[in-house]
């Protein structure tokens, strides 16, 4: 009764328009979302409708949309014969008619308005750039850009003027919207670039005419858009060939690119380190990774409140990075003592004695396996491991999540707490098939979960929330 209570009722269209919102009004992504969907009684349960001018609209129009269906179907059936035939199919696809209506404002508004105000705005920043010849670093790769820009950042800020696109801000007009607030003073620009389809990468190249770059790794994140792994690792290297002889540094301990990049580049950064830098003396726990870095006659000894050895490839790679571009050792090991989680990745914080460890942003198999090894490696009361899974593994989804199962088998966490949904069966399968001894508890209700987080957790626990996953995937 609940189902069909969602799916005719008024309610359909704060379900749609709540998706919409959702996916940035990418259409595309919303259909998809739409035509997977049997049951809208489950939709939003992890955020809310955020009741902005556009979703406001929306919901008025969709509103407009089902009392007229209704009201036509009504008066076709009054007809009687086959006319009430007619009517009655008008009512069973009132939530398809509805779907499809209100985006016809939105397609509307892409080409008549946003299309040519976004090319205006790439224009413009095109040209912007062009005027200042400063060091531009661009960051690209299916996971820890966003960290490494921002690790970087912190570093090259200890002596040089550093601007660095915020947040996940990392699409075509996204880093035109970064580029009209540069003032022409800085030394380097860092650009975050994201990729969903071939030429994506390739495309903010020539916006933003990048002469370093750096690729943090590639994994399955985006393969039911890029549809196989050699699309999405030949659109990541797009940065490297428009670079050609420009220094681009890649990482090493990511299988892809190794695949793809000879052995003897001296730009694959690694545990070990990268172009002569040499690592020792690496260790990691909940507070913090240290190690020693050196380098002919240089040393630095690092410090830094990033979590994980994972962290130290990057790391080493920003040693690299700095040293060109004429940072002392000191203000190196400065700038890394500064350098700290970002939000949501691998981000630390106390609940009621407990450690919580947010990793909620995490979206790759190399990201779970990095954070298992981090809570495996913790000193706790209890280990609780809780993740949904990852979503758009494309033909992967099931052997994934079975690898993820393993991995929680193979360290020894106490519970696992799985979020309900599709690839569940796929963790516990794996959970099971390595003997997985600990307890698991299968929550149907996320938000209430998160949000009652501290019911569950006590003093001396370290508890690794690992991905999150919106509606749309639910």
């Amino acid at each position: 009764m609940r189902w069909l209570l969602a799916t005719y009722s008024p309610l359909i269209v704060r379900s749609l328009v709540y998706m919409l919102q959702a996916t940035e009004y990418n259409i595309g992504s919303y259909l998809s979302w739409f035509h997977r969907t049997r049951d809208f009684s489950k939709v939003i349960q992890r955020k809310s409708l955020v009741y902005t001018q556009k979703a406001m609209l929306l919901v008025l129009i969709g509103v407009a949309v089902y009392l007229t269906t209704i009201l036509i179907a009504v008066l076709i059936a009054l007809k009687g014969g086959f006319a009430i035939i007619i009517g009655a199919a008008l009512i069973v696809l009132l939530p398809v008619i509805i779907a499809y209506v209100i985006i016809i404002p939105l397609i509307i508004g892409q080409y008549a308005i946003q299309r040519p105000k976004e090319k205006r705005m790439l224009e413009v920043a095109q040209a912007q750039l062009r005027k200042q010849h400063c060091r531009k670093i661009a960051i690209a790769g299916s996971y820890g850009k966003t960290t490494f820009k921002e690790t970087l950042a912190t570093i090259l800020s200890e002596t040089l003027h550093v601007a660095a696109s915020p947040g996940n801000m990392n699409t075509p007009i996204g880093l035109a919207n970064f580029i009209q607030k540069l003032d022409g003073s800085e030394d380097v620009l860092i650009f975050e670039f994201g990729e969903e389809r071939v030429g994506d990468v390739k495309r903010l190249c020539e916006l933003t005419h990048p002469n370093m770059g750096v690729i943090t790794g590639i994994s399955e994140a985006h393969l039911s858009s890029f549809k196989s792994i050699e699309a999405i690792t030949s659109t990541i290297l797009e940065l490297r060939d428009y670079l050609k002889s420009y220094d681009v540094y890649k990482n090493g301990e990511n299988e892809f690119i190794t695949a793809a990049i000879p052995a003897s580049d001296h730009h694959l950064y690694s545990e070990e380190g990268v172009n002569g830098w040499k690592v020792s003396k690496v260790a990691t726990s909940i507070e913090g990774t240290s190690f020693v870095a050196t380098k002919h006659n240089k040393a630095i000894w690092a410090h830094t409140s990033l979590i994980g050895r994972h962290q130290v490839g990057p790391l080493v790679a920003c040693i690299d990075i700095a040293d060109k571009l004429g940072l002392s050792v000191t203000d190196i090991a400065e700038g890394i003592k500064k350098t700290k989680p970002f939000e949501h990745r691998m981000q630390p914080y106390k609940l009621l004695g407990a450690t919580i460890i947010d990793d909620t942003y995490n979206g790759n198999l190399k990201g779970m396996a990095a954070g298992i090894d981090v809570l495996k490696s913790a000193k706790a009361n209890r280990k609780i491991y809780v993740t949904p899974g990852l979503v758009e593994q494309g033909n992967l989804k099931e052997v994934n999540h079975v690898k993820i199962g393993h991995m929680i088998a193979d360290s020894d966490i106490d519970e696992v707490v799985l979020m309900n949904n599709s690839v569940t069966q796929y963790i516990t399968r794996g959970m099971k098939e390595n003997g997985y001894k600990g307890h698991t508890r299968i929550v149907d209700e996320p938000l209430e979960f998160y949000t009652n987080l501290s019911q569950y957790v006590a003093s001396g626990d370290v508890v690794l929330l690992q991905n999150d996953w919106s509606d749309n995937y639910a």
